[in-house]
């Protein structure tokens, strides 16, 4: 796969719908093809998340407990890929999807962010499953993770592929004090080789954005949402992952 768009001027300015276009406004369930495909419709690219089913399938939804968006008391891993398409997200026809549905449903002339979620803690099985369904995929693509050994997966068995380091400084998180130290992901990006970061925007400007600009190397950053996210954005990263709010 060419990892070229990522600095290429004609897929500039560069932007991705967190989740797809979702919310209020659009009326659509965040990670759903609705979401994607008004995404689509609206000339952006897509960010959207991946987890595993029971049966280790790459299923495009944000977190392993299914409460907030299907209402059940249940985890992914609870159930098959074939059983997580029959249940709906809330309020709307949609269901969940595996990766490969959603790759096969969207426009490929649109730039695509993948995070595999580590959540799960079986780094090989989401990072071997995700790139099943991705190997075959023609359009602008990147994974990216916060958790390492994802990344290394793709450096070692899939180096086509864009991938890229999520990451932030704030430690709300499980994972160790040293993923959240900006020369901690730093060192990370120049042992694992990374192709891009994306950034949490409440920590920008910091060492990490001015490395990225030094190197020439393209940072993304999430989640954007307020006029003046927007304009720090615009100033310090290459695209925002973002949101629309009512007001826009």
């Amino acid at each position: 796969m060419n990892k070229k768009w990522l600095t290429d001027s004609s897929y500039a300015p560069l932007a991705f719908a967190h989740r797809g276009l979702h919310g209020p406004v659009t009326g659509h369930v965040e990670n759903s093809l609705s979401a994607f495909l008004a995404a689509n419709d609206a000339n952006v690219g897509i960010e959207l998340d991946v987890l595993l089913s029971k049966d280790n399938q790459a299923m495009v939804i944000h977190e392993v407990n299914l409460h907030r968006l299907t209402g059940l008391d249940a985890d992914i891993g609870d159930f098959t890929a074939e059983e997580l398409m029959q249940i709906n997200l809330s309020g709307v026809q949609d269901v969940i999807l595996p990766l490969s549905h959603v790759l096969a449903a969207v426009e490929p002339k649109f730039p695509l962010l993948v995070e595999i979620k580590g959540d799960q803690l079986k780094p090989q099985v989401i990072a071997a499953a995700s790139h099943q369904a991705l190997k075959d995929y023609k359009g602008p693509v990147a994974i990216m993770s916060f958790y390492p050994d994802i990344i290394t997966w793709f450096k070692d068995h899939a180096p086509d592929i864009a991938r890229g380091l999520v990451a932030t400084s704030r430690n709300d998180g499980d994972l160790p004090d040293a993923y959240f130290s900006e020369d901690g992901q730093i060192k990370i990006t120049k042992n694992l080789d990374v192709d891009f970061i994306a950034y949490d925007i409440r920590t920008l400007p910091n060492k990490v954005s001015a490395y990225c600009r030094e190197k020439s190397l393209p940072l993304f950053t999430w989640t954007v949402r307020t006029q003046a996210e927007k304009d720090r954005a615009r100033q310090y990263t290459n695209g925002p992952i973002f949101e629309i709010l009512p007001d826009d």
